[in-house]
């Protein structure tokens, strides 16, 4: 992290303060991003074997995870350079998984927008990593809102095909398209 950067603070952040003390100093950011990284194949094999409950049991801690790296990184002054770029990755592999394995099954048209979006997020960000302007793509507050929303969008998918409930599954997919236009509103304002 540059000198000239502020540290913009997640509103949950206040809520993770009062957990610090239980997280051990070793436990570092970086650490839960890799272990989202690692972990999401396995989420694969359970959605794609139908082993719904499961699935969403490691989603959730996987969920639970960026939340918690971020807001280490914030509150810990642990903001690196590797986690600016892998994190928003692990996010998107994360949610992506949920997508292809579930979403593609009963909503072709809203699979390809969020895969599109999220395609369009990675590469932007690599492009203005590699421009000569340097300017540094942070998270705004509608990303933020944005993954919030495919979080609850793809933990409800899951949860509607385990309970085979036609409803949830209809407003996992509200969620998920209404993370559309905070994916929008995000690109606009310079963020991923």
């Amino acid at each position: 992290m540059t000198k000239k950067e502020e540290i913009v603070f997640a509103p949950y952040d206040r809520f993770v303060k009062y957990l610090l003390p239980i997280v051990p100093e070793r436990l570092k950011p970086n650490h839960l991003t890799f272990i989202r990284l690692v972990f999401s194949p396995i989420l694969i094999i359970l959605l794609g074997g139908g082993e719904y409950i499961l699935g969403l049991i490691l989603f959730i801690i996987l969920a639970l995870t960026d939340i918690l790296d971020g807001s280490l990184a914030r509150l810990r002054d642990q903001i690196t350079d590797w986690g600016k770029v892998w994190d928003p990755i692990a996010d998107k592999i994360l949610i992506g998984i949920v997508v292809v394995v579930l979403l593609l099954q009963i909503n072709f048209n809203l699979t390809v927008l969020l895969l599109s979006f999220e395609l369009a997020f990675i590469l932007g960000g690599a492009f203005q990593k590699m421009s000569k302007d340097n300017i540094d793509i942070q998270a705004n507050i509608w990303g933020k809102i944005k993954m919030n929303l495919q979080a609850f969008g793809a933990g409800f998918l899951i949860l509607g095909f385990f309970l085979n409930m036609l409803g949830m599954i209809f407003f996992a997919q509200i969620l998920l398209y209404l993370s559309l236009g905070f994916a929008l509103f995000s690109i606009l304002k310079n963020g991923i």
